[in-house]
């Protein structure tokens, strides 16, 4: 068996490892939000059928929706600035 200090330096790369993974999943999961956010904002969008763009050129435009991105809710939690509002004319 190897020494406490093998054991120990072993010890301590896994645990620099185990930041490199953890910091590569962190990363991720950020993009996997801002990419979710994204699809959202284009399936509001978009239509929900394939078969209208087979059929040919829309006839009825699709709806969207104004809703504030995810990726800028979640900037406002961790910096607590807070952004102007804006009312929406009716017309």
């Amino acid at each position: 068996m190897g020494s406490l200090q093998e054991m120990e330096k072993l010890l301590r790369v896994k645990d620099e490892k185990i930041r490199e993974l953890q910091k590569l999943v962190d990363e991720k999961d950020e993009k996997i939000q801002q990419l979710s956010s994204k699809l959202d904002k284009f399936q509001s969008v978009l239509p929900q059928t394939q078969t209208t763009l087979i059929a040919g050129p829309r006839k009825v435009r699709a709806q969207g929706i104004s809703a504030e991105p995810q990726a800028l809710k979640n900037l406002k939690d961790m910096t607590g600035i807070k952004f102007r509002k804006y009312s929406k004319s009716e017309g």
